[in-house]
Order: C-alpha cells, then structure tokens, then sequence
C-alpha cells in the first residue's frame, strides 16, 4: 500500500476536498507537531474549502533532531490525514479528513531551508504567521545574535522573519501565537522587542510591528492523543483510507480557538470568516481561559486523585460512575459556574461543562488518573481555590464539593506511606496498588515528614502552609472543620462516600 501523496490520491480516486498542490503559500507555521496539524491548520484547509481562500501553510521545525520530520512529510507532499474521534452532542464520532493545506516543510537548521524561510519571510503572497512552540518556545535567549542562522529561539527567529520582511517593503502579518501561556502574543512581541534593542536594530522596525503587524494573543483548546498506537487499528484504518500515512494525527471532536482581536480579524482569517464552529474573535481572551482553567482543567484536579484513590485508573471509567460524575457535575453546575456569571453567559458555561462531560467520556482515549495528577498541588491552588474564595465571597457558604476535594486530595499524597526517593513520593493505595506522586519537592516532603499523623493535625498543617497555597487556608471560615470531617469519611467509608456527602 502506497503512502499519501496527489498521486496515490489520484489512484485511489479519493473524493474527498483537496486544495491544489501549487496553491500560493500564505502562511508560515512555526512549529509541525499533532496539535498544530490536527487544530490550526486542519482550520486552515477547511477555509480553504469553505471561502475559497486557496492558501497553503509551510510549516518550520522549531528545533533540530535526529528525526527529520521535514523530509519524512514533504516526501507525501505535505499531505497527512486528521481523524476526529470522541463524542459529541452524545453521538460517538470517527471521521477522518486528508488535509491538503500544508505544502512543505522547512528544517532551518539546514542553511537551504533556513535561505527558503527568509524567502517566504519577503513572499508578497505571506498574510499569516502561526505558532505553537511548546509553553517554553516564548523565551528570551539572550545567546540568539541578529545574524545566526538560525537564531535557537523562536522569538529571535520571528524577529529575523519579520525584520526582513519590513526590511524588503513588504506589508505587515496577522501572527497568531498558540503557546499555552498567559498573554501569549503579548509575550511574543516583548521578548522581540528585547532582541530589536540587543541587536540595535531600527526603531522603525519596532514601530512597523507594532502599527502595521496583528500580533494576537489566542486561548486554544483541544486533545490531540497524536498517532494510533496499536498496530492492528493503525492497519485497519490504513485498508479502510487506501493509504498509508505515518503522519496521521487523532484529535477530539471539541474545538475552541479564541482569538483576541478586532473586527476586521473576521475577515482576515479564513477559518473565522467561514463561520467554522469553535473559532472566534473577542477583545479579550481572559474570561474564556478563566472558563477553561476553572471548569475543565478544574474538574480535573477536583475529582482526580480522590478517584485514584477509590481505585478508579482512567477518566472514562469515572465518567460511567454515577457518584463521581455526580460529583463533578455538582461541582460545575453548583459551585463554579455560578461564581463564573459576572464574566461570562452561565448558559454558555453550561454548554462548556457539558462538552467538558462529553470529553471526558471519549471512548478512543484512555486518559491516566496518575498523569493528570503530576502536580496536584500547584494545579489545585491556580484551578480550584480561586472558585472555593469566590464562592465563599459571593454566598458565605462553603462549596462542599470543592472542599471535600482538598480532602481527597490531601487523602492522595497520604495513603501508605512505601517510601521517598528521587523525584516521587511512593505510596500504596488500600488496594495494594503501588503508585508514584510527583509534585515539588516540598510538597512530597511534607508529606513524607507527616506519615501517619494524626488527620486533625495533618489538615492544620496543610491548610497553614502558605508555601502551599500562598495564604493560610484556616482564614477561610468553617473550612478546616469540614475538611478534618470529609477526610475522616475517605480514611472510613472511602473516596465516594465522600463525593456522595458533598452532593447531599
């Protein structure tokens, strides 16, 4: 069986929408990974469909490897294929779509590809620049120098870009920086600045980024597993498409991609422009990343670790309980959604959590209670505290789900006590399951040092420890008494009598 390519397309009779492969290159992608494949420029091709837009992206490897993804990739032309596979609106989904918009892509490493992508960079075709370079690729190296080739960040690879392209008299980009940090384009056109300076670069250029370049700040959300692992499916949906494809990428059906901006972005983009469900303009991004923190990446760090402690292993199989998904739900509905409605419509918070629901219940992924739990603690104080102080501010009650969590949460880090060693606490749940938590290292310190103390005096000192939690949690009224209650429910009855109490 032949690889992906026009012409295996071609003999296969494939149907499907294909954008042609001399199509103009307007777009610039800085990095080539499966989200960006599978969520931007899967965008990409559909506006290519829907508006008649007739762009292609060329994709740049951020960093150098040992594998070349940029041969393996341009050898079937750019083509790979997107299966969305999950549930939505309660319906199981597993569609499959070739994405035709990419048309190469370039290793700068290589002094050819890097002279290739400061020939797109003065292309009068280039209207987009995209990126997602890893939470860590929006840094300042001050190692980068104005005439390395290239330059190892990417900021000071942008600044080469664009700084060439102000230079050859061409007209300003959109950029759309997709890293998962707060304020990512803002970062993005600071930390650029700061090498105009070090370089002493002209003032003009900074002036022309700053008036005739878009540099936005986006919120994205999506899961893309990546590949298919088992390599009886993989040969399965290989006869099934008529190809081969190495590069095929499996993503979820839910899709959110805020982009903050002005009106005139709507037409710009085409994606946006077609009116392609999950994607759109706002002045301001923060309300929906505050969505997203508090209802999905909240309900996460909520319900998570106690449910490995009830011995639960993958979050579909919590979603198919009915005390946990109770649990959850509870929280959402109850708790956070409403201290959500100053900012945000509650109904559509509501479609948020329920989607968030749907996610969770995805029957393609097997998602890992003990991967979601790296880092409990730090995720527990920027997800889940911020709605506990909210929701006591608003009504003067406690949230009890939310508080029965940092109970379970405290039950976590405290079953059996195997040992602490290197960068783990090793502990073992009541049903001899052994299991590594993994947090700061103060953190799994302090529960190492507090083994089977006494749960009034454990609390205490977890709720006083302000490295924790930036504050002391015993201020919060009536806060300590219910937690000291709660985990005496989870050390006797177990984590979801706990969760049915909260709900009660």
């Amino acid at each position: 069986m032949n690889n992906i390519s026009y012409e295996t397309l071609e003999k296969i009779g494939y149907e499907g929408y294909v954008l042609p492969k001399d199509a103009p290159e307007k777009v610039l992608q800085f990095g080539e990974g499966n989200f960006l494949r599978a969520f931007v420029d899967r965008f990409f091709d559909m506006g290519n469909e829907a508006t008649g837009w007739n762009g292609k992206v060329v994709m740049v490897q951020p960093i150098s490897g040992a594998f070349d993804f940029a041969d393996g990739i341009n050898a079937q032309d750019g083509l790979y294929t997107v299966l969305v596979r999950g549930k939505e609106n309660g319906d199981t989904v597993d569609d499959s779509r070739v994405i035709s918009a990419c048309s190469r892509c370039l290793n700068p490493y290589r002094e050819a590809d890097y002279r290739a992508m400061m020939e797109v960079a003065v292309s009068d075709d280039l209207e987009i620049i995209v990126s997602n370079t890893t939470e860590a690729g929006i840094a300042y190296d001050p190692s980068c120098k104005a005439d390395d080739m290239p330059p190892a960040s990417f900021p000071a690879k942008l600044a080469q870009v664009l700084h060439a392209r102000w230079a050859a008299g061409k007209p300003g980009v959109i950029v759309l920086a997709c890293e998962l940090i707060d304020h990512n384009g803002e970062e993005l056109l600071r930390i650029m600045n700061q090498y105009v300076s070090d370089w002493g670069w002209e003032d003009e250029f900074s002036q022309w980024m700053a008036s005739d370049c878009t540099v936005c700040t986006t919120l994205v959300d999506t899961i893309v597993p990546g590949r298919i692992r088992d390599p009886k499916e993989a040969a399965a949906v290989a006869e099934r498409l008529g190809y081969e494809d190495p590069f095929l990428a499996v993503r979820e059906p839910f899709q959110m991609w805020g982009i903050q901006g002005d009106e005139s972005l709507k037409e710009r983009l085409p994606f946006v422009k077609a009116g392609l469900p999950g994607v759109f303009v706002t002045p301001d991004v923060t309300p929906y990343k505050k969505r997203k923190v508090r209802i999905l990446n909240g309900a996460h760090t909520a319900f998570v670790p106690g449910s490995w402690v009830a011995g639960f292993d993958i979050v579909r199989d919590c979603m198919h309980d009915e005390i946990v998904r109770g649990f959850m739900n509870t929280m959402l509905y109850d708790e956070v959604i409403p201290t959500l409605a100053t900012d945000l419509d509650a109904e559509d918070c509501k479609a948020f959590a329920a989607a968030v629901e749907n996610r969770f219940d995805n029957p393609f992924i097997d998602h890992a209670l003990l991967s979601i739990c790296l880092n409990s603690t730090a995720k527990w104080r920027a997800r889940d505290l911020p709605t506990l102080k909210d929701y006591v501010a608003e009504t003067g009650n406690l949230p009890k789900c939310l508080a029965t969590s940092l109970a379970t949460l405290i039950s976590f880090y405290t079953q059996e006590l195997v040992s602490r060693e290197g960068d783990g606490l090793h502990l073992r749940r009541s049903d001899g399951t052994e299991y590594t938590a993994q947090d700061d290292a103060f953190v799994l310190d302090f529960y190492a040092a507090r083994a089977g103390a006494d749960d009034a005096e454990l609390v205490h000192d977890v709720l006083t420890n302000e490295q924790m939690w930036g504050e002391d949690l015993t201020q919060i009224a009536g806060l300590e008494e219910f937690v000291v209650n709660a985990l005496a429910v989870v050390r006797s009855e177990g984590v979801k009598q706990a969760f049915a109490n909260a709900q009660a």
